[in-house]
């Protein structure tokens, strides 16, 4: 066969049998001939891009194509050059990811095969069954299997395919009627033999989601079900498929899959033998790092113990491991099993009690008080030395359970040791016999004019290009903060033309860097957004040539219109570096967190000689960033400014400079001057001068944000769950929405007719911090960068409100989540850190988000930010009380992960203790009580009054008392109402 007649058969759109026969009787010498041509036509009609030399019925054929080349991937021709592949090809070839072939072609690929039996079959088929994605049909596979067309594959691949196949519904595979495992499983006997590998290779085959059963026939069978009905039948070894299971759970496995194994375990119901038998197993499963595996290996344990056949010592050996675990459910079951032991092992009771005695160091006060329990009632067998070793844990003690543990360890005579005598109350709940008194008060929410400079925050600028360039180089790397950030753009200003001779050979390695380098924690974004912008800017100083990538936005990666202004400022110094100036920056951060000394701001207005415009971004920039110190000294010095600079600057400052007519022109800095003055001011009647047609947030008008917590409930087969939802919106204080509404077009050419000038977003960097706020965002954007998250809150530290709120959006996206190195949460909280600068509503809404999600690191900071913000008096009971209930009315917030939080904060003092407290009860009457977990809460109340001594508030102890039922809850809430009017 010539290429061209195979080029002709394979650009025919008929279906590809003909090329199929005529491929067939070729053998491999006269394949290996047309391997390169038939990989180059691949390669043209893949691309839709023709060689030089390309035939002119191929070049028609491109020439035909219209539209998006690339939606031709999958054209007939190019469809028929792939499969051309396999019957000409070598296996470096198949094996490219663009190189596959569909369900509809299985067929013929199936036959192209099976005429060439080429030797790399095997190689490529452990290729297929590895990759994320495959064609590969299981059925097919099967038979070239058992026609001795290839070997059995070996690879994990195969077992997961082998797992899902066998599992299917008609659902998902167009109305088939699928026969029971069972039954497919004995049509092809071979296959018992790979039941093993369901065990050995993470697969969905024990899975229970629900979804796996869609659609499912009558007789449908899960994989548990047919291994049951097999075993029983004498199909599959009994001993077998439990070592199996067993040894599946020491295997690093998703947990629902480790689940699956020892659900189907325990449905096998192992004899006393067996149980004796896997003993060992279930001890070694002790120190696994799921809890559910080491809730198994516990039960099984009891089970065993029960029949009188535990084996003592190794048991007392690995539960140490369990009772140092963070899981309260395990310590629980553990200290339950270690009670038995000491009651029916007398000779191992004293070394049983040694191991119940490191519950004293679980971070649950429950865990502490069943130890308690237990030593309590043995407290005759402990020797003087167990006293001691338990003396060592008291640091860890819950302040709950500090009495009885002092009762315990102190006693003179170990034989009248009564753990519920003196120093507690009805139900083990302490009173402590003084009451420590506290004076907090939150800092005001206007408290705005307080200093908040320090000396050890200011920051040094680069000097030398030399300095420039190391610093540019370690940012590639990683960002320090957005300080250095700051730095670099600042140094880049200032030393645009400051190029020492080599230069071009000292930046070479850094202009690699830049186009290799890249990742959430580098300075090198990627080309949109404020990331291209920067890079821009990079480039352009290093180069001398202009930078300016024309970045488009894309429904895949979020770009924050907070950043606009800040794109707009980095392109002008772009450009004035081109134009070879070079300039100090007025934007440029004096101290860290974006703060700008008044004092030095009008000394850099001095020195420009009337070169500063009041219209550059840079002075708008530079305004939101003033610091409160040193105003008034400032204000003095800024008499000698020209108009119209000084009359803005005058504004800013606190002085008694206004508005006139001709100031129109400057309106957005007269704006952004009066959010400078105060960030939470109405500044309508002093603006009005500028005939504003605005509506904007935070424009002349402060920002309001408007949000509701609420879930979606979604419900599969008998499977329910709620989808958590938060709406938030942005819009003016004091603004008359209805009446706008009801104004409609007339009210607009009204406005128009009276020459209003319209306020322009994208120049207020005040209003584009507001701008989409309510918008879905997608998982990918610029503020997967925690840096640049952090960064946002520069552009107006004074106010880092929007920042907040935008953290909260992210944070409610993962409200379920685990930690992600890809899309990071944790770049958002450092608002809370700022020392002086009261929360407000979105501060602490930002930080509820924090302690009630799933992300560890993003919970990890809510507390520390809590802690120090009680510290400083940043934190306000009252408002956090309000914003938890309004996020609780969604019906989503797992109440243990906020216990847990809290109770991390309420060990650090008495003073954390009681506002934490002061914070819980205020939020009781609007608890609801039926909730999952709220008893959480109340076991943080119990013990921060062990620590603080003082007594519940008469409207939370009335609250508590009604209180019903025999829930967990209703029997904290009783016990804690009537110790605390004590």
């Amino acid at each position: 066969m010539t290429y061209d007649e195979l080029e002709a058969l394979v650009l025919d759109p008929k279906d590809g049998w003909a090329l199929q026969r005529a491929l067939a009787p070729l053998d491999e010498k006269a394949r290996a001939k047309l391997s390169a041509p038939v990989q180059k036509l691949y390669k043209q009609l893949y691309s839709s891009v023709t060689d030089k030399d390309a035939s002119d019925r191929l070049k028609a054929i491109l020439a035909s194509r219209k539209g998006d080349k690339w939606n031709y991937w999958n054209a007939a021709e190019t469809r028929h050059a792939m499969l051309a592949l396999f019957a000409v090809g070598p296996l470096s070839i198949v094996k490219k990811r663009q190189v596959h072939v569909w369900h509809e072609q299985v067929p013929l690929l199936d036959r192209i095969l099976r005429d060439r039996r080429p030797a790399w079959l095997n190689e490529w088929i452990a290729h297929e069954l590895e990759a994320e994605f495959t064609h590969l049909n299981f059925a097919a596979l099967r038979e070239w299997i058992r026609d001795g067309v290839c070997a059995k594959p070996e690879v994990d691949g195969y077992y997961r395919m082998f797992a899902g196949y066998l599992m299917r519904t008609g659902f998902y595979h167009k109305n088939e009627v699928v026969p029971p495992i069972t039954t497919q499983l004995l049509a092809d006997p071979d296959l018992l033999a790979d039941v093993e590998g369901l065990f050995r290779v993470e697969s969905i085959a024990f899975n229970t989601n629900a979804w796996l059963t869609k659609g499912a026939a009558s007789d449908y069978e899960t994989w548990t079900e047919a291994l049951l009905k097999l075993s029983a039948e004498g199909h599959l070894d009994r001993a077998a498929l439990l070592q199996w299971a067993l040894d599946g759970l020491k295997l690093d496995f998703k947990q629902n899959q480790l689940s699956g194994f020892h659900g189907f375990y325990k449905k096998m119901g192992p004899s006393e033998a067996e149980l004796r038998r896997h003993q060992s197993d279930y001890i070694d499963l002790l120190c696994h790092p799921v809890g559910h595996v080491v809730k198994f290996a516990i039960e099984m344990l009891s089970e065993v113990e029960k029949k009188s056949a535990l084996d003592i010592d190794p048991v007392l050996r690995e539960l140490p491991l369990v009772l140092s675990s963070d899981g309260k459910g395990n310590a629980v079951a553990a200290l339950k099993l270690l009670k038995r032991i000491i009651a029916r092992q007398k000779r191992h009771a004293r070394a049983a009690l040694s191991v119940v005695g490191e519950a004293l160091q679980h971070a649950q006060a429950d865990v502490q008080a069943l130890a308690l329990d237990i030593l309590g009632a043995n407290a005759a067998q402990l020797a003087s030395e167990d006293l001691a070793n338990l003396r060592d844990r008291e640091p860890f003690v819950a302040a709950s359970n500090r009495a009885r543990f002092a009762q315990l360890v102190t006693t003179n005579d170990q034989d009248s040791a009564d753990p519920e005598a003196g120093g507690t109350e009805p139900g083990g709940l302490v009173a402590e016999a003084t009451e420590t008194r506290f004076d907090y008060h939150p800092i005001a929410s206007d408290r705005l004019a307080e200093p908040i400079l320090l000396p050890e925050d200011k920051i040094a600028p680069i000097e030398t290009a030399e300095a420039l360039i190391e610093a540019v180089l370690h940012a590639v790397e990683t960002v320090d903060s957005p300080d250095e950030v700051e730095r670099i753009i600042d140094a880049i200003s200032r030393l645009a033309n400051d190029r020492p001779t080599d230069f071009d050979a000292k930046v070479a390695p850094l202009l690699h860097r830049l186009k290799t380098g890249r990742g959430t924690a580098s300075i090198v974004l990627g080309t949109v957004g404020v990331g291209g912008a920067l890079l821009d800017l990079l480039y352009t100083w290093l180069t001398g040539r202009l930078y300016r990538t024309p970045g488009e936005e894309s429904q895949y990666y979020t770009l924050e219109d907070g950043f606009v202004p800040v794109r707009a400022h980095l392109r002008a110094i772009a450009e004035a570096i081109h134009r070879g100036e070079r300039r100090p920056l007025l934007s440029a951060p004096t101290h860290k967190g974006g703060w700008i000394d008044p004092l030095v701001w009008v000394e850099r207005l001095i020195q420009a000689h009337g070169g500063a415009s009041a219209d550059s971004m840079d002075f708008r920039l530079s305004l939101l960033r003033l610091a409160p110190d040193h105003r008034r000294e400032a204000l003095e010095r800024a008499v000698g400014l020209p108009a119209p600079l000084r009359g803005i600057v005058d504004f800013a400052l606190g002085g008694e400079a206004r508005l006139a007519r001709s100031d129109r022109s400057h309106s957005a800095a007269w704006i952004t001057a009066a959010r400078c003055r105060d960030p939470y001011r109405d500044w309508t009647e002093e603006l009005a001068p500028l005939n504003l047609d605005d509506a904007l947030p935070d424009g002349v008008r402060p920002a309001r944000y408007i949000w509701r917590s609420s879930h979606k409930a979604h419900q599969y087969d008998r499977t329910r769950w709620k989808i958590p939802e938060f709406t938030i919106s942005v819009t003016c204080e004091g603004r008359d929405e209805a009446a706008e509404r009801r104004a409609g077009l007339l009210g607009r050419v009204t406005a128009a007719f009276g020459a209003r000038t319209r306020a322009d977003w994208s120049e207020l960097p005040t209003a584009a911090l507001n701008r989409r706020m309510d918008t879905k965002r997608y998982w990918s954007g610029e503020m997967n960068s925690p840096w640049v998250a952090h960064w946002l809150a520069f552009v107006w530290p004074q106010n880092p409100a929007a920042t907040c709120m935008r953290g909260v959006t992210r944070l409610m996206l993962r409200t379920d989540d685990n930690s992600s190195s890809w899309t990071p949460s944790h770049g958002y909280f450092q608002p809370l850190f700022q020392h002086g600068r009261p929360w407000r509503e979105a501060g602490h809404l930002l930080l509820c988000l924090g302690l009630v999600g799933k992300d560890a690191d993003a919970g990890g900071l809510a507390v520390d930010a809590l802690i120090d913000g009680i510290d400083a008096r940043l934190f306000d009971p009252e408002l956090f009380a309000s914003m938890m209930a309004r996020l609780a009315e969604g019906e989503w917030i797992k109440l243990n992960r906020l216990g847990d939080a809290l109770m991390q904060v309420v060990q650090i003092s008495p003073l954390h203790a009681k506002v934490i407290s002061d914070a819980l009860q205020l939020w009781l009457p609007k608890l609801d009580f039926g909730a999952n977990n709220a008893f959480r809460l109340l076991e943080v109340i119990v013990e921060a009054r062990a620590i603080t001594g003082q007594a519940l508030a008469e409207e939370a102890r009335d609250v508590l008392l009604t209180a019903t039922g025999k829930g967990k809850f209703a029997k904290v809430a009783k016990l804690l109402a009537e110790a605390g009017h004590s």
